[in-house]
């Protein structure tokens, strides 16, 4: 059985806005709320002093949540002033949202502008902004039947695809394929090679591949022009940015087959989160930046998979 995308982890720089705009804007749900410290938080490869907020918005998409941190101890340190999409590591995401237009006129009222304008994909409007809590790009895909064909899927607000910058394309296939096990994506046309100019760059050259997570597209990327750079060495998980993508089951097999496959390609998370039937672990390696995690039905909406009420003051339309 393969394992699903369940979940796109990142840290902001400012949680509130951060919450305000993927709801106003993109029409996500507030799914509720945690702390993470103490033994727990060993799991980001921190120590047990370290402690920060963690909060859930869900979407159309079942058991698929964005999961947002914002980190006290130790601070969050930002991107680097510099920072580009060809840097390593997680840097981009698509959002597929049936309003196109409100999306553009909530960007707007938080100063929110597209990077290269608005483009059109098989009818369908499209364009990126560089989220300023998260300092990652976020891409608006305006929904439709092309794209909701492309990723089988019913209508959004919906995640469609995480995508990392990596030095070695060939060893993350096989990373993705291998360990992993996620069947390769069929070349379906998710980005064309002129898309990169959306997001900043402009005339950038790459390959890439596609693997499907369960109906939500892993976009690899090696850039040759810009070329990506490494993360710093003195990296944290509590830094600015997108952390990682989570993969899941419902139950534990497929899980640990799966940390056992990623033990013998020598990854191993600093920390495993194993009480009862959950079982949650981070590989925390440059360029392979992924969690694992067993969410049994009966913790969804303990766990953020479900929607509640409405943040106060939010619109209702």
């Amino acid at each position: 059985m393969s394992l699903k995308l369940i979940q796109i982890g990142m840290n902001t720089a400012d949680l509130p806005a951060t919450l305000e705009l993927f709801t106003e804007a993109l029409g996500f749900q507030n799914a509720g709320s945690q702390v993470i410290l103490g033994s727990l938080i060993q799991i980001q490869g921190l120590d047990t002093s370290s402690h920060a907020l963690m909060w859930w918005l869900v979407g159309a998409q079942p058991r698929l949540q964005l999961e947002f941190f914002y980190h006290t101890k130790p601070a969050q340190r930002p991107l680097r002033a510099d920072w580009t999409p060809a840097d390593h590591g997680w840097t981009r995401f698509g959002i597929a949202v049936e309003r196109f237009d409100r999306a553009l006129e909530e960007m707007a009222k938080r100063r929110i502008a597209p990077i290269a304008g608005v483009a059109s994909v098989d009818g369908l409007r499209r364009c990126a902004f560089r989220d300023p809590g998260i300092g990652a790009i976020v891409e608006v895909m305006e929904d439709g039947d092309a794209l909701r064909t492309l990723c089988g899927r019913n209508a959004g607000p919906a995640l469609v695809y995480a995508s990392a910058s990596v030095s070695d394309l060939g060893a993350a296939r096989a990373f993705y394929t291998e360990v992993l096990q996620l069947p390769l994506a069929p070349k379906a046309e998710l980005h064309s090679s002129q898309a990169d100019a959306l997001w900043g760059l402009e005339n950038a050259r790459s390959e890439s591949f596609l693997v499907d997570a369960g109906g939500v597209f892993l976009e690899i990327v090696q850039y040759a022009a810009p070329q990506g750079r490494p993360r710093p060495a003195d990296y944290r998980t509590s830094d600015q940015g997108i952390v990682n993508v989570a993969l899941g089951a419902l139950d534990k097999p497929p899980i640990e087959a799966a940390f056992k496959r990623l033990a013998a390609a020598g990854h191993k998370p600093p920390y495993l989160v194993d009480v009862g039937d959950l079982l949650a672990g981070y590989i925390i390696d440059a360029e392979r930046e992924i969690e694992l995690a067993v969410i049994p039905e009966s913790l969804e909406a303990a766990l953020g998979f479900a929607p509640i009420s409405p943040f106060l003051g939010a619109s209702e339309g």
